[in-house]
């Protein structure tokens, strides 16, 4: 796919050309990242260029195998920051660039395999244990609650969760203090991105200060890590992680990793834990069926690892969830070299951007694509390019068992003990990182199956058939 000879001109890709060119396309993209997507797939096909047609900026490929050709080339397509830039001087950049996503080559392979010990499935067993405490919790706090918001909710227990796996923190106020602060710090980088001025009162600076006391905290939890021989937690791994050749990691990419992995193991999860909740909300017999079956599987006893990875139904529930609503919905990588997409040369520099949200709505590949359907997932196995909620190649999300049994232990507990009902007309619109701009508002009681779908207002309604 990469030998240039015989490629066709790059000016037989079509795209839109507003009279404002490529920045008037991005702005319409980032205003309406899902329908936008959907009206270059419809109306120019599998790959799309914004931009002149002799050096566009930016290149959008449709459908799995473009996908593969993308995801499974590192040497030609390589990991990109189009959407986030940092400056790399600062605290903040050293945090955000030092980390797995971003890594290429060798460096790449060597740190994931550092990594990887970490989450492997008996370390997952361990955090499982947290996982179960933290939730049960959060579900106590919830008896002092009427109304919540779900995705503030997500949130908590994620950060929660991250925290207390990542550093092994055990204290409340601590949990929730540190992921406040990462929190705020991921909410300030598309400001960063677009004003880096450093001065009092503006996102960048309050950005750069809580960047510092992040960085501060996390060599604090380094240095205890390095006398605490016995913790078991993903940081204390880290810091005893080596190779076969001794090589280890720096105290500046311990800082970068656990950063990194505590913003990719919260927001992606609380925002996959919304939707899924939402989504039941929505269809009461899919949830009536699911209750049944966490039944029959816990009983009186209590939720573990062993019992609800045996659930059929609740795999097909997040995994439908995963592909409709999934919280990475599109893919960055930028051409190292000249290299062609579907017989058409890439100039090297261009920004490609792949889509898990149009893939997963392929009607070839998904009968009734916008349409909740857990049950499809009984008997039937895409390819790695057909269903990729956390990627696939060699960048696969490093984390993504970790995330799975995250979101079943969560969902098992909260949905036994309670019933959560969306607010009727409550205006449901998720961003290009599938957060609910306006939240989603919602009303709690104890469990009495009294499931009842109701209506909503947003753009959710463009994405989900009902």
């Amino acid at each position: 796919m990469n030998n240039n000879k015989g490629a066709s001109p790059l000016a037989e890709l079509q795209g839109p050309r507003p009279a404002l060119g490529w920045r008037m396309n991005m702005l319409h993209f980032f205003r309406s990242p899902f329908r936008f997507q959907r009206q270059l797939y419809e109306q120019y096909g599998d790959l799309v260029s914004l931009g002149t047609t002799d050096k566009p900026k930016t290149i959008f490929a449709f459908g799995p195998e473009l996908n593969r050709q993308v995801v499974a080339n590192p040497d030609y397509f390589e990991m990109s920051t189009a959407l986030v830039k940092i400056p790399k001087d600062t605290v903040m950049g050293q945090m955000f660039y030092n980390n797995l996503i971003l890594m290429a080559g060798e460096k790449h392979k060597q740190h994931r395999r550092l990594i990887q010990p970490s989450f492997h499935h008996e370390q997952i067993v361990q955090y499982s244990k947290d996982m179960i405490l933290l939730t049960e919790q959060l579900c106590d706090e919830w008896q002092h609650k009427q109304e919540i918001d779900v995705n503030a909710e997500m949130k908590k227990i994620t950060q929660r969760i991250a925290v207390k796996t990542l550093m092994g923190t055990y204290k409340d106020k601590d949990l929730d203090q540190i992921g406040e602060l990462i929190s705020q710090l991921t909410k300030s980088l598309l400001w960063v991105t677009l004003t880096p001025v450093d001065i009092p009162y503006t996102p960048y600076h309050r950005a750069l200060r809580i960047a510092g006391q992040l960085n501060d905290y996390i060599r604090s939890m380094i240095d205890q890590k390095r006398t605490e021989p016995h913790a078991a937690d993903v940081l204390a791994s880290l810091v005893k992680a080596h190779d076969e050749d001794g090589a280890k990691l720096n105290d500046e990419e311990l800082v970068g990793h656990t950063f990194t992995l505590f913003v990719a193991g919260h927001e992606t999860t609380a925002n996959a834990l919304t939707w899924t909740i939402f989504l039941l909300n929505q269809h009461p017999n899919v949830l009536s069926n699911l209750i049944e079956e966490l039944d029959g599987a816990v009983q009186q006893g209590t939720v573990s690892m062993d019992k609800i990875n045996k659930l059929p139904l609740l795999e097909g529930v997040i995994k439908e969830s995963l592909r409709l609503l999934p919280p990475a919905s599109i893919g960055t990588r930028v051409t190292a070299v000249p290299c062609e997409l579907n017989g058409i040369t890439i100039p090297a520099s261009t920004n490609v951007f792949f889509s898990q949200f149009i893939t997963h709505r392929i009607p070839e590949l998904y009968s009734e694509p916008n349409r909740f359907k857990p049950e499809r997932w009984l008997d039937f196995k895409p390819s790695p390019f057909e269903y990729l909620p956390f990627s696939t190649g060699p960048h696969m999300c490093v984390g993504w068992y970790f995330a799975m049994v995250e979101l079943k232990i969560v969902l098992s507990i909260l949905l036994r003990r309670y019933r959560i009902g969306i607010t009727r007309n409550a205006k449901i619109s998720p961003n290009l990182m599938m957060r609910p701009v306006h939240g989603m508002p919602a009303r709690r009681v104890k469990q009495d199956r009294a499931f009842v779908r109701e209506p909503v207002r947003g753009t959710i309604n463009e994405l989900v058939d009902f």
